[in-house]
């Protein structure tokens, strides 16, 4: 799926880069604001827990929810080449186990939670000039993220606790593109690393 994704994303910047160029205009440029709202692929924690458990033979008794990568992106075009912005990202995963207890005669949960919340400030450069509706461009990201680890018990004797990750830094560094739909509305597609997950997509706004 990822490779289909991807050999997408870059066939479509492929083909409007070797396009003749029959036109001057482009579809963003000096001043504009650009704003994305986008949903990313995968979760990673969320993936790895739910595989963890596939086989075990506990799923009954174990609950995987997760949420995101989602996230909120906004940049100014200094000029018709280079953007600057900030991406602010956020996912969850949320584990629960039920365990019985004997003593007590009845079910506890014990939650294991994590989530993320990323600020980055990002650096874009759009290379594509000839056309009015694409916008194709490659980012850098780098800023402030913080994962949490939380662990949680309906079990009266058990000591909730949260942890915070040691490397509170977000990045990101990829390539993404826009196609506008009318002069302000469009899509949003993007693949990379870091921050956002391996591929994200969602709806643009330009100003």
């Amino acid at each position: 799926m990822f490779k289909k994704i991807i050999s997408g994303v870059a066939l479509a910047i492929f083909a409007a880069c070797v396009q003749p160029n029959t036109a001057s205009a482009q579809a963003v440029e000096e001043g504009n604001i650009l704003i994305d709202v986008y949903y990313g692929f995968p979760n990673l924690y969320g993936a790895t827990f739910k595989r963890a458990y596939a086989n075990s033979g506990t799923e009954e008794n174990v609950k995987i929810s997760s949420l995101g990568p989602i996230g909120l992106r906004g940049e100014y075009m200094v000029s018709d080449k280079i953007g600057l912005g900030l991406d602010i990202g956020f996912n969850n995963t949320k584990l629960t186990y039920t365990e019985f207890d004997a003593i007590d005669n009845k079910d506890y949960d014990y939650d294991f939670k994590t989530q993320k919340i990323g600020a980055m400030v990002t650096f874009n450069y759009h290379f594509l000039e000839s056309n009015d509706n694409l916008d194709a461009y490659f980012m850098v990201g780098a800023g402030y993220g913080n994962r949490s680890f939380t662990f949680e018990s309906t079990d009266p004797n058990y000591t909730d606790e949260t942890i915070d990750g040691l490397i509170p830094v977000a990045s990101r560094i990829g390539v993404g593109m826009r196609y506008f739909f009318t002069d302000n509305i469009g899509v949003n597609l993007a693949i990379g690393f870091g921050q956002g997950g391996l591929v994200n997509g969602g709806l643009s706004l330009k100003f």
